[in-house]
């Protein structure tokens, strides 16, 4: 009987997956509904989640993967910081170039591109430091962290935040805690609440793969729980590695 019950609820969490990349598809084509949908079910921290990012660069020029809507980007730009920015959705372009303009920072022309991490258009070893956060399952594909791998230079970093989770430290947080289990289910709720490095195990063994060093850390706020992972790039493979199927491509 157990095992019909285990059955059941994997069958449930494969089905709210499926529906949550839907959604999450249908935010990635609109700006306003992205930006409603990283900020109000999670009390306001999701730029503050993407700022982990800031101190774990190295070096000067930078390469963001998945810019969404450009606010990180804007962020290191206004920093100093020599950026290139990619993303594979036409719209998310669009709106991290207005971003960029409305702070002032260029037209964002030359800096933001529409483009796939598994095919990057950019030379060999030309970033110190490559930032992805909240990536979707891309992040672990092969050809993606080979990609990133070659446009890092010796030495190069590859940052990213991987995930975060509001805690239930205030009973003010509960309605969006439970929000975060309808769309991410229970379990990876729980695994992160838990602190268990498991979760991300699979991506770390691919990073070294490709030949990284990742390291797996938490950040914690007063009410809130984030993994970023800072990988760096130690040698240069040679090997090809095959693909994973199906990507989700930035």
């Amino acid at each position: 009987m157990s095992a019909e019950i285990e059955t059941r609820a994997n069958q449930r969490e494969l089905m709210r997956m499926r529906v949550a990349r839907l959604l999450f598809e249908l935010l990635y084509r609109n700006r306003t509904l992205y930006w409603l949908a990283s900020t109000l079910p999670f009390a306001g921290q999701w730029r503050v989640w993407q700022r982990l990012a800031l101190t774990r660069l190295r070096g000067e020029d930078v390469l963001e993967v998945g810019c969404g809507i450009g606010g990180l980007l804007a962020d290191m730009l206004e920093r100093g910081y020599r950026c290139q920015a990619i993303d594979r959705s036409p719209q998310m372009v669009a709106a991290t170039r207005r971003e960029l303009r409305r702070r002032r920072l260029g037209d964002g022309a030359a800096t933001v591109r529409q483009a796939n991490v598994q095919a990057l258009p950019f030379a060999t070893a030309s970033f110190d430091s490559v930032v992805s956060t909240f990536p979707t399952d891309y992040i672990a594909d092969a050809r993606a962290l080979s990609e990133i791998h070659r446009v890092l230079r010796p030495g190069g970093r590859l940052i990213v935040v991987l995930s975060a989770t509001l805690l239930p430290t205030r009973a003010l947080l509960a309605p969006l805690i439970a929000v975060q289990r309808l769309v991410y289910g229970q379990r990876a709720i729980a695994a992160q609440t838990n602190a268990q490095p498991g979760i991300a195990a699979p991506l770390l063994q691919r990073m070294r793969t490709a030949g990284f060093t990742p390291r797996l850390e938490q950040a914690h706020g007063p009410f809130w729980l984030a993994y970023v992972i800072t990988a760096a790039a130690t040698t240069h493979t040679t090997q090809a590695i095959p693909a994973t199927q199906n990507p989700t491509q930035s």
